[in-house]
């Protein structure tokens, strides 16, 4: 009896197992055919896109030599007319991030500049008035000398990944030694 049962299981494992070999097999065909269909579609579209390009080249060439150039004006003073407003908007937006950049820098600075590309403007601004944000101020009374630390633990941390520099951070271990002897 026992023989027999594990027979059955047996067989009901194995006909399970080709159950889901037929079905991942049909999955896997669904999936390639319609990957070939997908790439059908594109080579479709892409070639009626070589063809319009090719018709409106054919298009304008008719055009010419009919001697229609009053319509082949036309078409170009619509399209030039539609461009123009997105062209100006893109040099005045340019421009004023390049303004809004050089006012950052001092007054004499602005005028050595001006004449710069805007990605040039973009790369000395980053190199150098960045730079200038990141470095903490480093006064010497009494009240400041700590540079808002309140553990000398924390100094290290700065320190070590490069926010404050040695002399810095020397000062404002002067500081707290020199309070923790009062």
């Amino acid at each position: 009896m026992e023989e027999q049962v594990q027979e059955n299981v047996q067989e009901l494992v194995t006909e399970n197992q080709n159950d889901t070999d037929n079905i991942s097999d049909r999955e896997s065909e669904l999936l390639q055919e319609v990957m070939q269909k997908k790439e059908r579609l594109q080579k479709a579209e892409s070639k009626i896109a070589e063809l319009e390009k090719v018709q409106e080249v054919e298009r304008q060439k008719q055009l010419e030599e009919n001697e229609e150039w009053k319509t082949l004006a036309e078409e170009r003073a619509k399209k030039l007319s539609e461009l123009t407003p997105v062209v100006d908007q893109y040099k005045a937006e340019r421009t004023a991030e390049k303004e809004k950049l050089l006012s950052d820098f001092p007054e004499e600075d602005r005028e050595d500049f001006k004449g710069l590309s805007l990605p040039q403007v973009r790369s000395i601004h980053g190199k150098i008035i960045k730079q200038q944000k990141n470095v903490p101020s480093v006064e010497t009374s009494d009240s400041t000398g700590m540079q808002g630390y309140a553990t000398l633990k924390e100094a290290v941390k700065d320190h070590v990944s490069g926010k404050i520099d040695k002399t810095t951070y020397e000062q404002i271990k002067e500081k707290f030694t020199s309070r923790l002897s009062r």
